[in-house]
C-alpha cells in the first residue's frame, strides 16, 4: 500500500541499495535492480513511483547495462510510466546502452505499436539507428515483427541495412461467393 511505502521511505532506508531479483526463487546469481525499476516491474502505481521520487529516487537513473526507466517501462508494457516520464521531461530518443538501442528500437523489438505511437507523438526518431547502423524498421524485420513492420511502413520509416519492400498485404476474405470452383476430382486425387 502507499501508506506502507511512505512509512518505509520515512524510516531512512537507503533507497539506492540494489534489490536482488530472483533471490526469492533460490537463484545462485540473482539480478540486481534499483528500487524504481523493481517497482515498475512489479506493477507499482504512479503514486508509488511519486513517493519514491519524493524520497530521493532519481527518475533519470541508469542501470549498469545502460537501461533507463523508459526502457524498463517498454519491456514491461507500462505505458502509464512512459507517459509519466514524458511529463517529467525525459527524452524519448536518449539511450545509454553500449549498443545504442533507442527506446523506439526496443519498442519495435517487443512489437508494441501502441507504445511506438506514443513515443512518435512525443518526438521519437522513427528512423533512429543503433551503433551498428540497424534502424527501427531493420529490427522489426530481423525479428519477424510483421505488425510493427506494417505500422512503421505506414509512418514512412526506412530500412538502413535491409532492402525496402512492401510489407502491407491485402488479405482476401473467404466467403462462398468468391471461393474457387471445385475440380472434377473434388480435391481427392491424392487419396
Amino acid at each position: 500500500s502507499l501508506v506502507r511505502i511512505r512509512k518505509i521511505c520515512r524510516s531512512g532506508i537507503d533507497l539506492t541499495t540494489p534489490i536482488d531479483m530472483g533471490i526469492e526463487y533460490g537463484l545462485e546469481d540473482p539480478d540486481e535492480t534499483t528500487i524504481l525499476f523493481y517497482a515498475i516491474r512489479k506493477g507499482g502505481s504512479i503514486e508509488a513511483i511519486e513517493i519514491l521520487l519524493e524520497y530521493g529516487v532519481d527518475l533519470r537513473d541508469i542501470d549498469p547495462d545502460g537501461l533507463s526507466v523508459i526502457d524498463v517501462a517498454i519491456k514491461f508494457r507500462r505505458e502509464d510510466i512512459i507517459r509519466f516520464c514524458i511529463e517529467k521531461g525525459l527524452n524519448v530518443n536518449e539511450t545509454h546502452r553500449k549498443s545504442g538501442i533507442t527506446p523506439i528500437i526496443l519498442t519495435a523489438c517487443f512489437n508494441n505499436t501502441h507504445i511506438a505511437e506514443l513515443l512518435i507523438q512525443h518526438g521519437a526518431d522513427i528512423n533512429s539507428k543503433d551503433r551498428g547502423g540497424m534502424s527501427v524498421k531493420d529490427y522489426a524485420k530481423k525479428l519477424g515483427q510483421k505488425r510493427m513492420l506494417e505500422f512503421l511502413h505506414r509512418r514512412g520509416a526506412k530500412h538502413n541495412l535491409y532492402a525496402e519492400e512492401i510489407v502491407v498485404e491485402q488479405k482476401k476474405k473467404f466467403n462462398m461467393s468468391n471461393r474457387e470452383k471445385p475440380s472434377e476430382d473434388m480435391g481427392f486425387d491424392s487419396i
